[in-house]
């Protein structure tokens, strides 16, 4: 799952050194940012972020008042940014998950990440077990048997070392958002689970994933290099 995060920062230069941190992280998506808070909350009631990193000194509210006014938002995490300490102890009243100060050099960021991946798993649990269709019925298999999935036209299909299931109304895209990290994107039709591989290799041209399933998975050219990077290539 991607974390829809906001910036929300008067500063232009300090949302960009935001931006920037984040880039690294794919687990976050920034959707959008916002240099005021009323800006900010019509943004918000739109884009439904699950992360702020907030500023403390907005221009014409304090960052800590307007953290107390957004209760109403579920599941909000907040990470205050700022140029001063001083203002730590309260942040943590208003249920903070971290209060880091200007400049942030990347290790610290490093830091809140974990503390971030950390409570988005308590907020936003992955799933376990995906319902499967079997004839007029449903069966449910475990997402640590899968050893990928493919889009095969308007169907999902969930194969397992035993066997092959269509998905009931969903679309790649929107599954991979809850699959755990071990699942990782190949090609537009297909996701591949990393501990169900066998070995990468070149054929004919092409690169592909052997699973324990016995089948290939291709990699097209669009995704090569992410997969690569995601196991360490």
């Amino acid at each position: 799952m991607k974390l829809r995060t906001m910036v929300i920062d008067d500063e232009k230069y300090s949302r960009e050194n935001i931006k920037d941190l984040l880039k690294p992280y794919e687990q976050f998506e920034v959707v959008g940012e916002s240099s005021s808070a009323e800006d900010a909350v019509k943004k918000m009631r739109k884009l439904k972020p699950h992360l702020l990193f907030l500023d403390i000194q907005l221009s014409g509210i304090n960052g800590l008042n307007f953290a107390k006014t957004i209760k109403n938002f579920p599941h909000i995490m907040i990470v205050f940014v700022s140029a001063y300490d001083e203002y730590a102890l309260d942040a943590f009243s208003v249920n903070a998950i971290d209060y880091i100060t200007k400049p942030i050099s990347p290790s610290r960021f490093e830091k809140t990440v974990q503390k971030l991946e950390k409570y988005a798993e308590l907020l936003f649990p992955r799933m376990d077990k995906i319902a499967v269709r079997n004839k007029d019925e449903f069966e449910f298999v475990k997402v640590k048997d899968i050893c990928y999935i493919e889009a095969i036209g308007k169907n999902v299909v969930v194969h397992t070392k035993e066997s092959a299931w269509n998905l009931h109304r969903t679309t790649l895209t929107a599954l991979q958002k809850n699959l755990p990290k071990n699942f990782i994107r190949t090609h537009k039709s297909y996701i591949v689970n990393t501990e169900k591989m066998c070995k990468m290799r070149k054929e004919l041209g092409v690169w592909e994933i052997i699973t324990i399933c016995g089948n290939a998975v291709p990699v097209s050219r669009h995704f090569l290099s992410s997969v690569k990077e995601k196991l360490h290539l």
